[in-house]
């Protein structure tokens, strides 16, 4: 029997040895693994999407040395991916050290994706890829190949691979290797079948299926990115024309900060995006196309419903000579639900009384989210910051660049009264006009409309209310009012006005969330109920920093002062001065970290530092100094507060993401 049993064993090793001779792959031992190349298919290059897929790797390379039990490593993650990854890409040191950069790109990273996307910014239109029906319904996806083993034995690296797609050959290399390129796709909506053997061998074979998510992100500035152009303007070291601060390089039409939309200040810094993009690099076999028609100064009845005036101007002659300019405006078909329409409807949509629709509802695809940022423009969100800020007596056409002011008890008024109104009015236009259906039954879903909250903007570094002028002593003393350094002649931070307006915040958080729930909306409510802008305010500074241009409040100037904290003096004796604290033309930081996660009026102008044009093009520097445009952008998220943003935003999303993809 013992001889019997040598001799079983022995010809199945033998048999065994003979089959593995004849097979390299099976699928005890190996399977076919796939990811999605260009996940973000507003990114034209697949190589600026990995940008941002590897920055995230690097983050989390970063939380896992931590160390951190495993529940607090998955939070922290959940919480801070897209603040972590904008750490990796904008940090004037090499990620979560303090070594300085040797090839810092001052611009920020957007600065590198010009031209870069599938936006056209001339036409307004995501036509920049092909045309908009190739966008929004793909054909197919790039993926990327490559062997896993499940058991013991090591890929074969001394073989040659063969893969397939639906039959096709696609590529041919070392079996270790991954493949992708050109013809190496996966046809959409249906997917294929995906094998790979060894020449002359049988193949291991896998179904494989992209999903294709469809955003349209709608709303105002707090969506659009407004603050952080994707290329910021440039200073020169030469004083500006009868004073003391830096003038831009170059001081003409040129020397304007660059915007993937112009005239909505959009650019890919905004909440939405970000929210969007961190979908695609955490799902590698989920495609998100986006479609972005967020913008500055929108509301519900004049942005996303109707016609909005926007943030750029033009200037006019006026004999009086006094500076004058007239924002610009769009017509009848300039609303966001229009521009929606226009590009998601196979048909040319048609308006019923005051409502745009599809005619016979001929969409080219339908709706999985709609990200939504709306409500503060409705009610006087800028107005009530003019409040707590402008000075009593300041001139007409100063407070006329922000619509009036609003008090507080104002603010709660339009609050009570107007906002429940507007949100039924875009609740119905909505589930009238787009196609935000469940999987399979094409009822409108109002869940995968993820309303967001506002932060709270007014704390300082330990998260206390910023201090503000309290007559007591001079008013340069306090961070609050250092951050409006240049235009101290017209503003001025007052304690008990700014204690006013955090509790506006409390309150607009609350009406936001119920209304979202009467709506059926989801309501992104983190930013603000975990207080994630806590610490970070418009007057927050990194004492351990307190040198470093970036976290410095005031602005650069040209001179000397009696106190550091205040602004310089322009010197009559015609001596040669020093640029005072930093030089603008070197070290000019506006995508830098701080403390701070919001534009403040100083940083609005070294940022953004809009200028009115005339319709011939030319700046016009009194008016634009007039109508107070310089500062256009301030106190609103830095891009860092948009990636907090863009974090709290997805504890919301991802479960409803979730919730989407097992229904199917």
């Amino acid at each position: 029997m013992k001889n019997l049993a040598a001799i079983l064993i022995c010809i199945s090793t033998l048999l065994w040895g003979s089959m593995a001779d004849a097979q390299s792959l099976d699928s005890f031992d190996f399977r076919i693994e796939w990811k999605i190349v260009n996940r973000f298919r507003l990114f034209r290059d697949a190589a600026f999407f990995k940008l941002h897929e590897n920055a995230w790797r690097q983050y989390l390379l970063y939380v896992d040395g931590l160390n951190l039990p495993p529940d607090e490593r998955d939070s922290l993650v959940r919480k801070t991916s897209v603040l972590g990854s904008e750490h990796v890409l904008n940090d004037r040191r090499i990620a979560f050290s303090n070594i300085l950069r040797n090839n810092f790109d001052w611009r920020g990273w957007a600065a590198r994706a010009e031209g870069a996307t599938c936006y056209d910014s001339d036409k307004r239109q995501h036509t920049a890829c092909g045309d908009i029906g190739s966008y929004v319904n793909p054909q197919s996806h790039n993926i990327e190949l490559w062997l896993a083993a499940t058991g013991n034995r090591p890929l074969p690296a001394d073989k040659t691979c063969e893969w397939r797609i639906g039959g096709k050959l696609v590529a041919r290399a070392n079996c270790a290797d991954r493949v992708n390129g050109e013809g190496i796709a996966l046809p959409y909506p249906g997917g294929a079948e995906v094998a790979v053997n060894v020449v002359g061998e049988p193949p291991v074979m896998v179904e494989a299926a992209a999903r294709d998510i469809l955003i349209v992100g709608l709303g105002d500035s707090f969506a659009s990115g407004e603050g952080n152009p994707d290329r910021p303007v440039a200073f020169g070291d030469v004083r500006r024309y009868r004073n003391l601060y830096p003038l831009r390089q170059p001081n003409d039409i040129t020397g304007s900060a660059q915007w993937t939309d112009r005239l909505c200040h959009r650019s890919l810094y905004g909440q939405q995006l970000r929210a969007a993009l961190q979908l695609a690099i955490e799902n590698p076999r989920i495609a998100i196309t986006f479609l972005d028609y967020a913008c500055s100064g929108a509301g519900v009845d004049a942005g996303l419903l109707g016609p909005q005036t926007y943030v750029e101007r033009v200037s006019e002659a006026d004999v009086s000579s006094r500076p004058m300019a007239h924002p610009l405006s769009g017509g009848n078909r300039d609303s966001q639900i229009f521009r929606v329409l226009k590009e998601l409807c196979a048909d040319k949509p048609e308006q019923s009384g005051d409502q745009w629709l599809c005619p016979r509802n001929n969409f080219r695809r339908t709706i999985d989210f709609v990200f939504l940022s709306v409500g503060g423009n409705d009610i006087g969100f800028s107005n009530v910051v003019a409040w707590a800020t402008l000075r009593d007596g300041v001139s007409a056409s100063i407070a006329s660049f922000f619509g009036a002011t609003v008090s507080a008890d104002e603010f709660a008024r339009r609050m009570r009264d107007v906002l429940p109104g507007a949100y039924a009015r875009l609740a119905k236009a909505l589930e009238v006009a787009l196609p935000v259906y469940s999987a399979a039954d094409r009822v409108f879903d109002p869940s995968r409309v993820i309303l967001t909250a506002y932060p709270d903007l007014v704390t300082d570094e330990n998260g206390a209310i910023c201090q503000a002028a309290d007559g007591q002593a001079p008013e340069d003393t306090y961070p609050a009012n250092q951050s409006l350094d240049m235009f101290n002649g017209w503003l001025a931070a007052r304690a008990n006005r700014l204690a006013a307006v955090r509790a506006q915040f409390g309150l607009l958080y609350k009406e936001m969330r119920d209304l979202a729930g009467d709506h059926g909306w989801t309501f992104a409510g983190h930013i603000y109920a975990d207080k994630m802008f806590e610490g970070h305010g418009f007057c927050a500074r990194n004492p351990k920093a307190a040198i470093d241009p970036a976290e410095i409040l005031m602005i650069p100037c040209w001179g000397k002062a009696e106190r550091d904290t205040a602004t310089c003096e322009q010197s009559w004796s015609g001596k040669v001065r020093d640029w005072r604290l930093y030089n603008p033309a070197t070290q000019n930081y506006p995508y830098a970290l701080r403390q701070r996660w919001v534009r403040t009026f100083n940083d609005a102008y070294m940022v953004v530092n809009q200028k009115v044009a005339d319709r011939f093009g030319k700046i016009d520097e009194k008016t634009s100094a007039g109508v107070f445009s310089e500062t256009t952008g301030a106190l609103h998220p830095t891009a860092e507060g948009h990636a907090a943003m863009a974090d709290g935003m997805l504890l919301s999303v991802r479960p409803v993401l979730q919730s989407m993809l097992d229904a199917n």
